[in-house]
Parts: structure tokens; sequence; C-alpha cells
């Protein structure tokens, strides 16, 4: 949407730059010039002003850092959850593998995930396994199972919560900025009509109304790249 706004916010100026123009004698039923700056104000901020308008826009951008943020901190943990499942899994079987009936629970152990949910997946068997068979070994001393433990709760539970929670609100701030821009869109098309019908093509005020606010977006074509050029071959000559 961001084309598509950007063309409501530059229309909702140019249309709120006639409307004051023709204030003198002509002024819209549905909404003055500074209600109608106020409603873009709403949108697009204005520091200017005491005390200052927080726009929507920054809002929802805000909102968006904070779930990028989330979702990087949930994918850098369940790394390292993958990093320490390949390492405990690995060096568990070779310490089980002399006791057929401990190497028995943990020989079908695996730690080559290509999901978020095979990771999690893989971490709890191998928790499972690892607290029924040596609960007090640890391959490092960094990867203990109460580390372990504590890191794939995080993953499962706490992380993942956290970016579904910051996911909702941005998409909330998203669709309120639509919604916004939306009844800005209308606003500006409906008072287009109704200035239009007041000053006709032909008059000064009719020729500058339909000259200075733009009533049809274009988006932006990007031009086709041309064509490859074969190589030339080279003829051979006797």
């Amino acid at each position: 949407m961001s084309e598509t706004l950007a063309f409501i916010k530059d229309r909702a100026v140019k249309t709120i730059s006639a409307a004051k123009q023709l204030a003198s004698t002509w002024t819209w039923q549905t909404a003055t010039p500074a209600q109608m700056q106020t409603a873009l104000w709403a949108i697009t901020g204005n520091s200017s002003v005491t005390p200052p308008v927080i726009g929507q826009e920054e809002i929802a951008s805000a909102a968006e850092g904070t779930r990028v943020a989330a979702h990087g901190h949930w994918g850098t943990q369940m790394a390292e959850l993958h990093r320490r499942t390949v390492q405990a899994v690995g060096m568990l079987k070779n310490k089980l593998q002399a006791d057929p009936a401990a190497f028995a629970v943990v020989s079908g152990l695996s730690a080559s995930s290509g999901s978020r949910k095979e990771t999690l997946d893989e971490a709890l068997a191998l928790e499972s396994a690892w607290d029924n068979q040596a609960p007090t070994w640890s391959p490092t001393t960094m990867n203990t199972l109460t580390a372990f433990k504590a890191l794939r709760k995080q993953c499962a539970e706490d992380l993942r919560t956290s970016f579904s929670d910051t996911h909702t609100t941005w998409r909330a701030e998203v669709n309120t900025l639509y919604a916004m821009a939306n009844a800005v869109e209308q606003a500006d098309e409906a008072w287009y009509l109704d200035a239009t019908k007041v000053f006709p093509a032909g008059t000064p005020e009719g020729d500058m109304i339909r000259s200075t606010v733009p009533t049809t977006y274009t988006p932006v074509i990007p031009p086709t790249p041309p064509a490859p050029v074969p190589p030339v071959t080279a003829t051979k000559t006797t």
C-alpha cells in the first residue's frame, strides 16, 4: 500500500490547498479545510504544532520495528537451541553407545531440523531422553540439562508468544492506518465531486481544481529489460 498511500497523501495535500483557495467563496458542507488537514495529520503527523501530532504512519512503523526485533531475537535463540541440540545429541549417543539399553533410548534422536517446529520437536525429544538417561551429565559446562530446558521453554513459549503479540499489535496498527487512509481518500473524492459541480470547467476556480487535484493513481511499472543478445558465433573459413 506504500505507493497508493503516497498518492492518497499527495492528493489530500492538493485538495486541502484547493479548498483553502476557495474558502472565501465556497466551503464544503462536510468538512472545513482545517478539519481535512487534521485528518491528514492524523496519518502523517506534524511536529511543528504544540503538542506535536504523532501520525499513524509513525505508530505503525514503530510497531513494525518492535515486531521485527521480536522475530529476530526469537530466531537467534532458536538457532542457539538447534546448535545445542546438535551438540548434545551427538555427544549423548557417543556416551551411551556402550550401554545397549540406554543407547536404545537415544538412538532415534535427531538434530537435522528444517523448520522452527522441527527444532522444537527435536529439542523436546532430546530433553526427555537426556533427563531419563543422564540427568547429571552435560556436553559442556554451558550446555547443561537445566540450561537446555530453560532455553527450550523460552523458545517454545516466551519468545514465541512475544513475537505473536507484537505481530498482532503491528497488524492492528497497519489496519488502522489503512482505514484512516481510506477515509481520507473517500472524503477527497467526495470533495472533488462537489467542488467540480459548484465550479464548472471553464471557470477560473473550476480549472484550478481540475488542474491541481489528481484523480487517478497510475502505478509505476518498471521498464522491461531488453532481451539478451545471443553471442555471435564466428564462422570458420577455410
